[in-house]
């Protein structure tokens, strides 16, 4: 993805004003062909822990201006953003371009119209600054309660000279509570496009009642079930989709579906879809190439099916392209969703009686991507008793094989909620309960 230097943070540029200069730029521009892109963000964090470590506010800006010239491509990109500055970038792609080597021919515009979306900006989010989500979040925490509270605003324009122009301005924010700081700790969060889409109070009624006993015992031995909560479970999709499912993971070869697309890789119970016109995962109606948003199924009844699939990857494959650009030449799926399935969420603890309820995942890292071999914490975790969650056990290192994991499901929980992953911004991965079976690469962290 695109990163520009951090700012100071005081104000954006307002969008009219930036759209005028892209305009009075594209006008003037001698290429064959010019796309410019604009996105400016602000964004925070605040918690009620004493360090605030996790605390920041940043700033920041990309521009890039692409070129086609006598079939060439040149681009720069910058966060300067004054008329004469731009001028300056357009001269050094066209410079550029004359330099590179000749590119193949682009292929056809999208044109379809945008679609709608719910609405992007909440003025409640866009007045959020340390101060105000400090004292937010002070007042919604009880005394042995942890709570995260992030904020995003942010600005986009695309323009090209073929005629595309789409802007938006958008908000975001995201929270975490903990109730607890023992094992079995009560654990919830989500992403909305607005504070009251967070919905505080049921939010920290979810992670109070994941709460379990402070005596602790140890996990079951041997394979078990497990019942992933919707952020453990959100957090296992978006590994599956940086390591497997990016235009740039199937450029360089690791994605373990690069020579595997219309086969069975999972079980018929994972669904993958990208909905950026879904209200319920940060929406967004364009990609950062300007391209109307659409669902894209990625993965259904466990066949893989596409990518994300930037210009490149098309010419070079044959697979239609998506609408999921985040780079000039890098698609990611930004609103993806594990698709629920039918069953009560308190049948998958029945189902998994004996074993175990995982409330969040940490320090999650996939150490090789060609066969999602992964490790991590796993934190709020509890034993399943008479089909319910009881007593609490340590805090679990995790190292396991994802691709064997979702081969192994016992079912998909039907109440799914969104979660803030690295795009924050342009969207978030919503997912429902998920319970797997044979569960054998668990450990008592520290043991």
């Amino acid at each position: 993805m695109l990163h520009s230097p951090a700012m100071p943070a005081d104000s954006l540029v307002p969008l009219e004003e930036m759209v005028a200069r892209l305009e009075r730029l594209l006008s003037g521009s001698p290429a064959d062909a010019t796309d410019l892109f604009w996105i400016e963000l602000r964004r925070g964090q605040e918690s009620t822990e004493k360090k605030r470590l996790d605390s920041y506010d940043y700033t920041g800006r990309t521009i890039l201006l692409r070129v086609r010239e006598s079939g060439r491509i040149g681009w720069h990109h910058t966060s300067a953003y004054d008329l004469s500055d731009l001028e300056n970038g357009l001269r050094q792609a066209l410079a550029q371009a004359r330099l590179s080597p000749p590119a193949p021919s682009p292929l056809p515009a999208d044109v379809s119209p945008l679609p709608e979306v719910s609405a992007l900006y909440d003025p409640e989010i866009s007045r959020m600054g340390p101060a105000r989500a400090r004292e937010l979040v002070q007042k919604l925490a009880a005394k042995n309660e942890t709570v995260r509270l992030g904020w995003s605003e942010g600005r986009v324009a695309v323009l090209t000279s073929q005629g595309r122009k789409r802007t938006a301005e958008m908000t975001a924010g995201w929270i975490e509570v903990v109730c607890g700081q023992s094992p079995g700790a009560g654990r919830a969060a989500t992403a909305a496009r607005s504070l009251a889409g967070l919905g505080l109070p049921a939010l920290f009624e979810r992670a109070r009642q994941r709460s379990g006993p402070p005596d602790v015992v140890p996990p079951p031995g041997g394979p078990v079930p497990v019942v992933l909560s919707q952020e453990a479970a959100a957090a296992l999709v978006d590994l599956v989709n940086r390591n497997a499912l990016t235009s740039d993971s199937f450029h360089d070869g690791t994605s373990f579906l690069k020579d595997g697309l219309n086969a069975q890789v999972f079980h018929r119970a994972i669904n993958l879809r990208d909905d950026a016109t879904d209200s319920r995962g940060l929406p967004l109606p364009f990609d950062l190439a300007g391209v109307a948003k659409r669902p894209v199924d990625l993965i259904a009844g466990g066949v893989a099916l596409t990518p994300a699939v930037d210009e490149r990857l098309a010419q070079a494959t044959g697979l239609p392209r998506t609408p999921h650009l985040v780079a000039p030449d890098e698609a990611i799926a930004t609103n993806l969703f594990l698709l629920p399935g039918t069953s009560p969420d308190g049948e998958l603890f029945r189902r998994a009686d004996g074993g175990l309820w995982i409330g969040s995942l940490a320090r999650l890292e996939c150490f090789e991507p060609r066969t999602l071999r992964f490790r991590c914490v796993a934190r709020g975790v509890r034993r399943i008793t008479g089909g319910v969650p009881g007593r609490s056990v340590p805090d679990l290192v995790w190292e396991d094989d994802l691709r064997t994991l979702l081969s192994r499901v016992l079912g998909v929980g039907s109440e799914p909620v969104p979660v803030a992953t690295s795009w924050r911004l342009l969207g978030a991965t919503t997912a429902p309960l998920l319970a797997l079976d044979g569960v054998a690469g668990l450990r008592i962290a520290g043991a």
